[in-house]
């Protein structure tokens, strides 16, 4: 595979209940958690994303001049966050995409290498999705995932685990070899917020 990465499908369209606010809007290094997020995504060549956002009006970003944004908004923040994922898949679908990302927002974006390793190694042919070494996210959405969960998830209460566990055949699911902590974590709380700030030091020296 050569060439930008595939988009990604940034998920932040639910009430943030058990952080007390809404996580996309955190202030990280001077600037929002979202802010963060789309530079991250950025470093490892991405160029596209649609965000999923509750409400009708969207918050204002850094910018940045090779990324383009496009907003999501979910009319029911109490919805599942695979109806959110629904509506972002039928977005990046309209746009001709063959494949697109899903992060959640509280999970924090890994490393370039993580991103360029999962997309260098995928195969339109064989591969439906792909999921980093240990798993977590960002997962990788084939086609033919994209088109059932845009048609189906907003409605049926799909889990994105378990579609990925029911691929057939199981080589289907391509596992990464780069590892990253990041995607292992979810900052759902303010305690793993702060534990997330408190850490700052030792990822410098990473």
């Amino acid at each position: 595979m050569s060439g930008d990465i595939p988009p990604l499908l940034l998920g932040a369209g639910g009430r943030s209940s058990r952080m007390g606010r809404p996580k996309h809007s955190l202030l990280y290094h001077g600037a929002t958690w979202l802010d963060w997020q789309l530079a991250r995504f950025q470093a490892a060549g991405g160029r596209r994303v649609f965000v999923v956002l509750p409400g009708e009006t969207p918050p204002p970003i850094v910018a940045l001049p090779t990324l383009q944004v496009d907003w999501i908004f979910q009319p029911d923040p109490a919805a599942p966050m695979l109806a959110s994922l629904g509506m972002a898949a039928a977005a990046v679908l309209a746009e001709g995409a063959a494949a697109a990302w899903w992060l959640p927002v509280d999970v924090p974006a890994p490393g370039p290498d993580l991103w360029r390793d999962l997309w260098a190694r995928w195969r339109v042919d064989l591969h439906q999705a792909a999921v980093p070494a240990e798993g977590g996210h960002p997962v990788l959405l084939g086609l033919g995932l994209l088109e059932r969960l845009a048609h189906e998830a907003p409605a049926s209460g799909l889990r994105l685990d378990l579609l990925l566990r029911g691929l057939d055949p199981p080589a289907a699911l391509l596992r990464g070899s780069v590892r990253d902590a990041n995607c292992r974590l979810n900052l759902n709380t303010p305690a793993a917020w702060e534990d997330w700030l408190s850490g700052e030091a030792e990822r410098e020296r990473e």
